[in-house]
């Protein structure tokens, strides 16, 4: 029986050339012996039978994973005291484990993910993707590379700076955690699969599997999550919520290409603002599960997020340590509840985030805001009101200077669209508090267009 071989396949390399990306399997072509019939040509191959042999069956897991006969001696077997490597004789699987490239580069560089206190302990390097293949439950529809890719996905999730860079430490950390909790979760590994199989998209666009992949891996992620989530939530499944609920508030906000006239202020359809009313899940999840939260492995990142100079309580009424512009176009007066204006409350979060530097650092902060909107101020989006759409399209000027992947390309077009839809405003109050948010994104206003020909002729 020939052995299971991997090589890298030839195809060219990109800029933006991903780990892993290169693996391909070659699965053997295995034929059966046959006996030579009278008939049969005779420069067909003949197979020999194997010599008689008396198997190993109580050898050590080294002798075993080699497929070669074991002495079996005490407490090190003979081959194993030559090669000078550990001699084990714990039990194994009856049934051998096939070797791949992808599984052994993926366990070898993450040592954490088989730590004693970790489900893949308990594993054999090579039957992790078993173990994945029985979680996911690929269909045959989406064929044999989906597999193959979902290891690449889970490799890519776990080492590349599209999740978190080196200097996120706790962030990094809480990522191998959830991996380790993703080989006990079924959707929460189908939401991890998901998250990096997008960012391969971003990357390498043309790759028709890895879009396959996604869709899959998305649509399990969404299934399994909600039957999860309409359950009850307790401190056993808290952790395993919040990260699936991050990877899909991640996933909505995502848009692939630059396209203002997508926007939402641009249909008619309630599901276009899904993306940003998503954002909220993770406080409905924060909101039930508070007596538990400093058990949280999510803890000192969600402390992170914190910083003393905000105050996420200042509800105060009136006008006190707001913009006069914003306030005045907003209807805000002195005496003004937050339930008697629907904007003072986004207007108050507002004005605490403008102080910080603009930086993607300052996205942790930033992305407070959009999860503790309101219904309120929702509707007031829907229907498109102007002190609404302006106070958002501040906060998209803000997140433009967030260089992340699954921010960039959504910001940029929802700010654009919301001052491609006010800039014919006739009051100069709207025009100029679109000024910071046009400035941000990057767009012209038509104002400042007309004024920049005027300029030419003169």
């Amino acid at each position: 029986m020939d052995d299971v071989q991997s090589k890298p396949q030839t195809r060219p390399r990109s800029s933006r050339h991903v780990q892993g990306q290169n693996m391909v399997f070659r699965i053997p072509n295995y034929k059966p012996k046959t006996s030579l019939d009278s008939g049969s040509e005779q420069s067909e191959q003949v197979y020999h039978s194997r010599r008689s042999h008396r198997k190993s069956r109580a050898g050590c897991v080294s002798c075993k994973q080699r497929r070669v006969k074991c002495d079996e001696a005490k407490p090190h077997c003979l081959r194993c005291q030559k090669h000078g490597v550990e001699c084990d004789y714990s039990s194994q699987p009856a049934r051998p484990q096939k070797t791949n490239n992808i599984v052994s580069q993926f366990i070898n560089t993450n040592p954490d993910l088989v730590s004693i206190d970790s489900l893949a302990s308990s594993m054999s390097l090579m039957m992790v993707a078993d173990k994945l293949t029985e979680l996911l439950h690929p269909p045959s529809a989406t064929g044999t590379k989906l597999p193959r890719l979902t290891l690449e996905a889970l490799h890519h999730f776990h080492k590349a700076p599209a999740f978190a860079t080196e200097s996120q430490t706790p962030v990094r950390i809480v990522l191998g955690k959830m991996v380790q909790l993703a080989f006990e979760t079924p959707f929460l590994m189908h939401a991890i699969i998901a998250a990096a199989t997008t960012h391969l998209c971003t990357l390498l666009p043309e790759t028709k599997d890895y879009r396959l992949a996604e869709a899959y891996h998305w649509q399990q992620t969404i299934k399994q999550y909600s039957t999860e989530v309409s359950r009850e939530i307790t401190h056993s499944n808290m952790d395993k919520l919040y990260s699936t609920c991050l990877m899909i508030s991640m996933h909505s906000f995502y848009q692939e290409t630059f396209n203002p006239r997508t926007s939402f202020v641009f249909t008619k359809d309630p599901t276009s603002l899904t993306w940003l009313r998503l954002q909220t899940g993770l406080r409905y999840l924060l909101e039930r599960t508070t007596p538990w939260l400093p058990q949280s492995m999510w803890w000192t990142v969600f402390m992170e997020s914190r910083n003393p100079s905000l105050d996420y309580e200042d509800k105060r009424p009136g006008r006190v340590d707001l913009d006069p512009d914003l306030a005045d176009l907003c209807g805000i007066k002195d005496e003004t509840t937050i339930e008697e204006n629907p904007y003072l409350w986004p207007l108050r979060m507002l004005m605490g985030l403008l102080p910080f530097e603009r930086v993607t650092g300052s996205s942790k902060f930033y992305n407070t805001w959009m999860g503790r909107l309101e219904n309120p101020f929702y509707e007031c989006l829907l229907r498109k009101e102007t002190p609404a759409l302006v106070l958002l399209a501040w906060w998209l000027g803000l997140m433009c200077y967030v260089e992340e992947w699954w921010v960039e390309m959504r910001v940029r077009s929802e700010c654009t669209a919301i001052c491609m839809f006010l800039e014919d405003s006739c009051d100069p109050l709207v025009l100029g508090l679109l000024g910071f948010p046009a400035s941000c994104c990057g767009y012209l206003l038509r104002h400042e267009q007309e004024r920049a020909r005027v300029l030419e002729l003169d």
